[in-house]
């Protein structure tokens, strides 16, 4: 361990002993409500736009614009529950995203960590957009300013105003600020890892593709990621790593199996990490984007299970290995109805093995699959009667 990252290390040790302050973050100052107002620009139907201040960057005030929404209806006793909604490389503010989760029965807040309004300053598809009135910092590449003073960082300012649409989401009276919960897509998987870790208010956390481990893993990620200060300076301040031991809440982690950004080890790893139950949902060759981010349901029954004493999700032991032979236990209070068995003969790097389908025999408490000959790793998936499918964790074999 080199003498840079001793030092960054003890800095947040010693940070986190005092109850304000987690890492490079004043939570004082993010727990704290900030001041708001609606706005007309980018409106869509449903929808409240607001603009809420988060810290400044270099003395300059900074707004940033988010939709919220409410399920329709009748308030339940105590307010909805509610998601905090953290967007991906290239997103935004998305209104589907909040709409889907209003059609689940939660509030939902959605901003743009980047200083846009959702809306493009031309009719070109992929065009610029419209910058807010005092925007805030771009991402530059992965942490390409990773030189700059932590301050001056657009992952510090991301987590940041990330946690100040949570404090804002908290003081709306139709929300229950006991029942909230973050999910993000990509990048905002990136940023739920870390500030699951930084803001302990959070009831579970869904991190989609993005997670943490990221400097070592061969996804482009982790390949952009070069040793040296670059990497000791991401450990140190800003991937999830540093932070999963402050994780006690319940995690659901969604990824593909070839994602060519978030590699399964980083994932698995992650969902190690953390203190609090973790469930693990590979899909195989899962599209990367923020549409197929949120669009599988198990992602709701998670939250549901959380917060509306709704069913759980499949609940996996860890698999076996006994000579050709896999198996793995499960715990279920809904049926299940359908097992599979994914395996890779590749030693390739991680986003581009082929993986394969075989057949696994289903009884009432374990899964077991004939290992075939060549297998370098492998995992279970379940289904339940209500089409929920999650994974156990997967195998490495020598």
């Amino acid at each position: 361990m080199s003498n840079i990252t001793k030092f960054f290390l003890c800095l947040i040790l010693s940070s986190a002993s005092y109850a304000d302050q987690i890492g490079p973050w004043d939570l004082h100052t993010l727990f704290s409500i900030p001041k708001w107002e609606e706005t007309d620009n980018a409106s869509q139907e449903g929808m409240t736009g607001i603009l809420y201040d988060s810290i400044p960057v270099n003395g300059k005030r900074v707004q940033v614009f988010a939709y919220y929404s409410s399920p329709k209806g009748k308030t339940p006793e105590g307010g909805w529950p509610a998601v905090v909604c953290v967007h991906g490389g290239g997103g935004t503010a998305f209104n589907e995203w909040v709409a889907k989760w209003n059609d689940h029965g939660y509030a939902a807040i959605s901003m743009d960590l980047e200083g846009h309004y959702p809306i493009r300053e031309s009719e070109e598809p992929r065009g610029p957009r419209l910058p807010t009135e005092n925007p805030g910092l771009r991402r530059l590449g992965i942490f390409q300013n990773y030189d700059d003073p932590i301050e001056e960082q657009w992952y510090y300012h991301a987590v940041a105003q990330a946690i100040l649409a949570h404090s804002l989401i908290r003081s709306f009276p139709e929300v229950n600020a006991d029942k909230i919960g973050i999910t993000g897509i990509s990048w905002g998987g990136t940023l739920t890892s870390t500030i699951m870790g930084v803001d302990d208010r959070f009831r579970f956390a869904i991190p989609v593709y993005g997670c943490g481990f990221l400097p070592d893993s061969d996804g482009n990620q982790g390949l952009a990621i070069k040793p040296g200060k670059h990497t000791e300076i991401v450990n140190a301040y800003f991937d999830g790593s540093a932070y999963f031991e402050n994780v006690n809440i319940p995690t659901l982690w969604v990824n593909g199996t070839n994602d060519k950004h978030f590699p399964m080890p980083s994932t698995q790893k992650s969902a190690r990490a953390v203190n609090g139950p973790a469930t693990m949902r590979y899909e195989l060759r899962m599209r990367h984007g923020h549409g197929p981010g949120w669009a599988p349901e198990e992602i709701y029954a998670f939250a549901d299970s959380i917060v509306k004493h709704g069913d759980s999700l499949i609940q996996f032991e860890k698999p076996e290995v006994m000579r050709k032979r896999a198996s793995v236990s499960y715990t279920s209070s809904v049926k299940v109805t359908e097992a599979k068995f994914y395996y890779t003969l590749d030693s390739a790097p991680w986003p581009e093995r082929l993986w394969e389908e075989a057949f696994s025999t289903l009884s009432a408490s374990m899964l077991t699959a004939v290992i075939p000959s060549g297998t370098t790793a492998f995992y279970f998936s379940t289904t339940d009667e209500r089409g929920l499918m999650v994974s156990s964790e997967f195998v490495l074999l020598e």
